[in-house]
């Protein structure tokens, strides 16, 4: 993109010049005389714009202000001279026809592409600087994002660990199918969840995997269900943004304690539009009273963050706390 945009500005810089330079030589010259002016405007003209932007330029731009006055004075003065006294070589006769008039002109050009290629060149170093800026934006929120990945994962893992541990102390024969569904979230976590994009159908059975363990976990009399509908090969979604939401359900809700404790969550997609709620039991932990404690509590921080480095301006996200249900609406584009 750099290179590109560097060779179109280029060539549009010259394309101008040798516009006004080509008008000139048909209106003060006549036949071959005016080719050869072009030919010597383009080639003196070249010779400044690049002496100046590789040589001169780069102490201004060193924020050597000196040195570049010096330089560009003496080097102007050198061109203006070899200019206005080597027109006889291409056979031109354009400063003794129209006399102090046509060397005004010519040291006029000589100037004029002096401050033009001193502009064109700083506008080329401000567009690489704006260019690695947003390189480097983009680099640290990549990493911002992989920093909050791992923040997620572990969690994850440990409290899947610490659950099938507890089975297995028990003997239960929960136990394998809960190491073996695990094995499957991992291989996800691994091999998909550093990608910037992975199948929406692939991360809605990452979910089913985990839903299938706290079915293992707490058994057959856990009320959960899982909806999908609108789900096609195309859809793509960032990895491991929905997972926590589900587990945060799981873990701050009332299973425990209420025997009609529940968990509903619905994925849909619609016009390219992604809407996923969950919906869990709730009850407000000691000391909480108000939703923004309770997301300080549940830490929803972090997926709030992921949503923003993964869909800026594309997602919104509301939750709720109210009778005794707590409440995540999340919306996107995909």
């Amino acid at each position: 993109m750099k290179n590109k945009t560097t060779i179109i500005a280029h060539l549009a810089f010259w394309l101008f010049y040798t516009s006004v330079v080509g008008t000139g030589g048909y209106i003060l010259s006549e036949g071959q005389e005016g080719w050869y002016f072009i030919i010597n405007s383009l080639l003196f003209g070249g010779i400044v714009v690049y002496g100046n932007l590789w040589f001169i330029l780069p102490f201004l731009l060193a924020k050597k202000y000196k040195r570049f006055g010096l330089t560009a004075i003496v080097f102007i003065t050198v061109i203006i001279v070899l200019r206005l006294n080597t027109e006889h070589i291409f056979g031109l006769h354009f400063t003794d026809k129209y006399g102090w008039p046509a060397q005004f002109i010519l040291t006029m050009q000589m100037l004029a592409l002096m401050l033009l290629s001193t502009m064109f060149g700083g506008f080329l170093q401000w567009l690489n600087d704006r260019e690695r800026e947003v390189l480097l934006q983009k680099e640290k929120l990549q990493g911002e994002l992989k920093f909050l990945k791992t923040q997620v994962n572990p969690h994850f893992m440990f409290n899947t660990l610490n659950n099938i541990y507890s089975l297995a102390y028990r003997q239960h024969p929960n136990a394998a199918p809960m190491i073996a569904t695990l094995s499957k979230i991992m291989r996800y976590h691994l091999y998909d969840g550093s990608r910037e994009r992975v199948g929406l159908q692939k991360e809605a059975e990452m979910l089913q995997d985990y839903i299938a363990l706290q079915r293992l976990k707490y058994g057959d009399s856990l009320n959960v269900d899982f909806y999908t509908e609108g789900i096609e090969n195309q859809h793509e979604i960032a990895p491991l943004l929905l997972v926590n939401f589900i587990e945060n359900s799981f873990k701050h809700g009332d299973m425990d304690t209420n025997p009609e404790a529940f968990v509903n969550v619905n994925l849909t997609v619609e016009k390219g539009e992604l809407h996923f709620t969950v919906e869990n039991s709730f009850r407000f932990p000691s000391g909480m009273t108000k939703t923004e404690e309770i997301e300080e509590g549940v830490g929803l921080k972090n997926s709030k963050r992921l949503l923003d480095l993964a869909y800026p301006g594309r997602s919104s996200l509301e939750t709720k706390a109210e009778g005794g249900t707590f409440l995540v609406d999340l919306r996107l584009k995909l």
